[in-house]
C-alpha cells in the first residue's frame, strides 16, 4: 500500500515537471524584461525565418487540436510525437546559425511559439507526448544561448 502511494506520488511529481520547467523560463522573462506586458511593441522586426517558425508553431497547434477534439485518429498525436521536436530544433538552429539574433524578446517570443502545439495537449484531457522533455531541452538551450550572447555583447 505505502508502495502504491509513493508511486503515484512520484508519478505526479514528474508528470507536472515539465510544466514547471516551463513556467520558470516564461517567468524569468517576464521578470528580466519588465516592460514585456506593458509595451507589447516587438523589440525589433522579425526575421522571415522567425516569422515562418512562428507561424508554424501556431499551424501546427490548430492541426492538433482539431485531431484532439475532432477526430478519433492519433496521426499526429501519437504517445511519441518525436516530431513535435522540429520546430525547437529549428529556432535553436537559427539561434547559433544567425548570430545577429540577439536573444530579446523578440526571439525569445519565436522560441515560445515554437513550443505552441504542446499547448494543444495541455489543454485537452491527453497525456502530453514523451517527446516534451527534448522540445523543453531544445527551447531551453536556444534561451540560454540567447541569453550568453546578449551577455558576450553588452560586456
Amino acid at each position: 500500500m505505502g508502495d502504491l502511494i509513493i508511486k503515484k506520488v512520484v508519478e505526479t511529481t514528474f508528470g507536472f515537471l515539465p510544466y514547471l520547467i516551463a513556467f520558470s523560463i516564461i517567468s524569468y522573462v517576464v521578470k528580466s524584461r519588465p516592460g514585456l506586458f506593458n509595451d507589447l511593441t516587438p523589440t525589433r522586426e522579425r526575421s522571415q525565418a522567425e516569422k515562418i517558425l512562428s507561424w508554424s508553431g501556431l499551424l501546427v497547434m490548430l492541426v492538433i487540436l482539431v485531431e484532439l477534439y475532432l477526430t478519433q485518429n492519433d496521426l499526429f498525436t501519437a504517445s511519441e510525437s518525436y516530431w513535435l521536436n522540429i520546430l525547437p530544433l529549428l529556432w535553436l538552429a537559427l539561434t547559433l546559425y544567425r548570430k545577429d539574433i540577439p536573444g530579446d524578446r523578440t526571439a525569445t517570443n519565436v522560441g515560445v511559439w515554437t513550443l505552441a502545439p504542446y499547448a494543444a495537449y495541455a489543454i485537452s484531457r491527453k497525456e502530453m507526448p514523451e517527446s516534451t522533455w527534448l522540445s523543453l531541452c531544445l527551447f531551453g538551450a536556444a534561451f540560454i544561448v540567447g541569453i550568453l550572447r546578449d551577455i558576450k555583447r553588452s560586456a
